[in-house]
């Protein structure tokens, strides 16, 4: 058990190293990746504005003259103001000159022009930021703000910009009553998508060797499960088959040790008593050596199915009838039921008789109240067999693993049982032989039902 945990422990922390690294990995693409791209448009827009002012057009002619004119205006406030050098003179200002920088600019249109020419991306959002402003009054300079020498303005915040766009380029301007300085920014929308359009394949193989991995890893667990499983069926089909195969053999014994008792040979009753015994004891162990033998039969297939056309109902009814001879020593209830559309259908009759016995020996031996059997036979264009009991019934978790081979369920009663863990094993591999299925419903302490079902024609 401790070193099932130890195994899970360190393929989980595995798991999480490999997926750590995954990330770290693909992270750094996308960072390289996005530097690439601001790289390229970076480039690329800039050959986009020198082709615009080649064309003696640079897009903020407009903006400059209305700047001009707004410059005039402010001068002649400032003439009139007392003070000359408030702070909430200056931010007006910058605030209005950096609405009409965004309002009036004709940069993004002839950018949009541009990039539909080469033939790439053109949807962005463009950002300016000034750097320097000031006012030209009676040919002084008159300060209104800089970025380095006004950082604590609070003002300043509204003129930021969002992290991680493309800087274009940086304008310097003077004209008769003012001079600017400012930055052109792009942002472009879908940046990312374009980005992780790059880096896909990358990505892509990413998740496949992680998805590799785990699934590598939860195999092997699931192995080691398995082997773990088989073991302890191993484990306990060796302990069963040693108990079925040493109690006929200690009462043939016995029994032998008996006759060769001087007062039981004058005893012909005794004698014969005992032999009874040994034969029955005989019967037993060779049945249980065939068990075994069928085992391999089974899995390799090596068997012939001799199937034929045989009246439901009757074969049926036959079986019923016959386990309650058998049974007769036993207090248990076998009820019928029949919904016959189709007489006939294609059945092996001695292996079908062995899959139902099966399961109607389950119902009897797995029940600690005096059993009640249901068995319902239904045939139409196909034939359906359930048998439904009182019994103990089987958990969700055993029902995984009843059908397998010397699976014995390990809860209430079941382990008092006898048997080697093959009736349901041999029920299953039966149905398949004639092309059908067989399901289990069942709740611990509200009984089974086992259903099959068959092609009447012996094609599914």
């Amino acid at each position: 058990m401790k070193r099932s945990i130890t195994i899970v422990s360190l393929s989980i922390f595995s798991i999480l190293i490999v997926i750590g690294i995954e990330v770290m990995l693909v992270t750094r693409i996308y960072r390289l990746e996005t530097e690439k791209f601001d790289y390229r448009y970076r480039e690329l827009l800039q050959k986009g504005l020198t082709f615009i002012e080649k064309k003696g057009n640079p897009g903020l002619a407009e903006t400059y003259k209305i700047m001009n004119v707004l410059s005039g205006e402010y001068v002649r406030v400032f003439r009139s103001m007392v003070d000359a050098d408030t702070l909430m003179f200056r931010q007006k200002a910058l605030g209005q000159f950096q609405k009409s920088l965004e309002k009036n600019q004709e940069l993004d249109e002839y950018l949009i022009q541009y990039l539909k020419q080469v033939g790439e991306e053109t949807e962005f959002k463009s950002y300016f930021r000034i750097s320097y402003l000031s006012f030209i009054n009676n040919y002084e300079p008159l300060p209104v703000y800089n970025s380095i020498a006004d950082l604590d303005w609070t003002f300043k915040d509204t003129l930021g910009i969002p992290k991680g766009l493309v800087p274009v380029n940086h304008y310097s301007y003077s004209g008769n009553k003012f001079e600017i300085g400012f930055d052109y920014f792009i942002d472009f929308s879908n940046k990312k998508a374009l980005v992780f359009r790059q880096i896909g394949g990358s990505l892509a193989l990413a998740v496949v060797a992680l998805l590799a991995v785990v699934f590598m890893v939860l195999y092997t667990l699931r192995n080691l499960v398995e082997e773990r499983r088989l073991s302890e069926l191993k484990t306990d089909f060796i302990n069963n088959m040693t108990h079925e195969l040493k109690t006929p053999l200690s009462t043939i014994s016995v029994a032998t040790r008996t006759l060769e008792n001087d007062t039981i040979l004058d005893n012909r009753d005794k004698i014969k008593e005992t032999v009874t015994i040994i034969h029955r004891q005989n019967r037993q162990l060779t049945k249980q050596i065939n068990h075994l033998l069928e085992i391999s039969m089974w899995e390799k297939r090596q068997f012939s199915m001799e199937r034929h056309m045989l009246e439901v109902q009757p074969f049926f009814s036959g079986i019923a009838e016959a386990f309650r001879w058998e049974c007769k020593d036993k207090q248990f209830v076998l009820d019928e039921q029949y919904s016959i559309r189709t007489p006939k259908a294609y059945l092996d009759e001695v292996q079908m008789t062995i899959a139902l016995h099966n399961l109607l020996v389950n119902a009897v031996k797995y029940n600690t109240e005096e059993p009640h059997i249901l068995m319902e036979v239904s045939c139409d264009d196909r034939l359906k067999i359930t048998v439904t009991d009182n019994g103990i019934g089987i958990s969700r978790e055993d029902q995984k693993h009843i059908f397998d081979k010397f699976y014995r369920v390990h809860t209430g009663n079941i382990h008092k049982v006898k048997g080697l863990g093959l009736g349901l094993f041999y029920v299953q591999q039966i149905v398949q032989a004639h092309d059908g299925s067989i399901d289990v419903t069942s709740r611990p302490g509200r009984g089974s039902t086992f259903t099959i079902n068959l092609p009447v024609h012996g094609k599914n």
